[in-house]
């Protein structure tokens, strides 16, 4: 082929659907671009707000890697990290002394 056929064939494919987006390899690289940017800023908001991590999910992570083997441990060391064990309480506590065991029963 030559550059006119090119260009020919260029301006047809335009014509036909309008749109730069229909050529598939562009609206790849578009849809590639556009999923890095959205990664990149959940990436940076969860980065930022690492304060507003709160104390049932600290918890929960410390439990999960047994980190604690008793909900009084667990929440001394809550305590300790400046996260306010105040919800650890009730259900709460009774689910996550559960949880703990289940973690410990896996470990053995």
């Amino acid at each position: 082929m030559n550059r006119l056929d090119d260009e020919v064939m260029d301006a047809s494919d335009r014509e036909e659907n309008g749109s730069i987006l229909s050529d598939p390899t562009v609206a790849l690289l578009a849809a590639g671009a556009i999923g890095f940017a959205v990664g990149a800023v959940i990436w940076r908001y969860r980065k930022s707000n690492a304060s507003s991590y709160g104390s049932l999910e600290r918890a929960l992570d410390m439990a999960r890697s047994g980190a604690s083997d008793t909900v009084q441990k667990l929440r001394r060391t809550l305590r300790d990290e400046g996260y306010s064990p105040a919800q650890i309480e009730g259900a709460a506590k009774k689910h996550l002394g559960r949880f703990i065991e289940a973690v410990q029963r896996r470990a053995y």
